[in-house]
């Protein structure tokens, strides 16, 4: 007997980027176990104490090496709300007319912001929706939160750490479906340099392509809420380095901006996460 699956439809790829550019860009549909789907609904909380980046209740975090963001930011992953929304007004207010399916999503982020920033110490407060759609972290704090089909997470950090390291400007993080982009629309995400780099990992079993809008969005999110910055795809370039797990990041069109963007990616369980973490000095290690 086939086992029954449920079916993930092909929907426009959320972006932060210049509109128009990514909006043909979709999610490749793809048969999911119903088993599989059900079983994801029920996965544990996921909380994160950077510098190590996956860490479950169940297991010890130092035995996880990937390091998505440096000292001093906390990362929070959740599937689901075990025990119901717990909106603010103003977030109430910011999903009036959203779909239930979409509200549930953004609860999900907020309840993950807020874990994040109680880890922290900071305030338990409404985290808003911005004049540009992007949320609103309370003042003395940078943070970001990503939705990828059932799966949430949010990262969060004091600008002002409070050890004297650095100060943290920004936080970007993208998560999306493990799967390859049609080749026409990488061609729209990546330079001809990345193209390039691109043809030379076929056959090594990671979606690249995918991986570099996943990487310039994080980037993206990591400068808009202190630059308003509206960047094309490939005003954003991305060089990897898949032995760290990490990528370095570069903005001809904002080559004055004084900063020191560190990126970072990895893969867990079909999902891709990338994150921008944006330093001003004095430097971190």
């Amino acid at each position: 007997m086939q086992p029954s699956v449920s079916r993930l439809n092909c929907k426009p790829e959320a972006t932060a980027f210049r509109p128009g550019v990514a909006q043909s860009i979709t999610h490749c549909a793809r048969e999911v176990p119903a088993s599989e789907a059900a079983h994801a609904s029920l996965a544990p909380i996921l909380l994160v104490r950077s510098p190590v980046v996956a860490a479950s209740r169940n297991s010890p975090a130092e035995e996880n090496q990937d390091q998505l963001f440096p000292k001093g930011v906390v990362l929070v992953i959740r599937r689901d709300l075990a025990d119901g929304m717990d909106l603010f007004p103003d977030e109430l207010r910011a999903m009036a007319r959203a779909t239930s399916a979409r509200r549930y999503e953004f609860a999900l982020g907020r309840r993950c912001a807020r874990e994040a920033l109680g880890i922290l110490g900071g305030p338990r407060v409404a985290i808003p929706v911005g004049r540009f759609r992007d949320p609103v972290w309370p003042l003395g704090y940078v943070g970001s939160i990503t939705h990828c089909q059932g799966f949430c997470a949010a990262a969060a950090a004091r600008v002002l750490p409070g050890d004297g390291s650095c100060t943290i400007r920004g936080l970007g993080l993208d998560s999306r479906l493990a799967a390859s982009l049609p080749e026409q629309l990488a061609e729209v995400v990546c330079s001809a340099e990345e193209c390039t780099w691109l043809a030379s990992r076929q056959g090594d079993g990671v979606p690249w392509n995918r991986l570099f809008f996943c990487a310039k969005e994080s980037a993206y999110k990591c400068l808009f809420p202190a630059t308003h910055s509206l960047l094309e795809f490939r005003e954003v370039g991305v060089r990897f380095n898949p032995k760290l797990g990490s990528f370095d990041v570069t903005l001809p069109s904002l080559r004055d901006l004084p900063a020191r963007l560190l990126g970072r990616f990895a893969i867990r369980d079909e999902i891709l996460l990338a994150a921008t973490t944006w330093i001003e000095s004095p430097a971190c290690p």
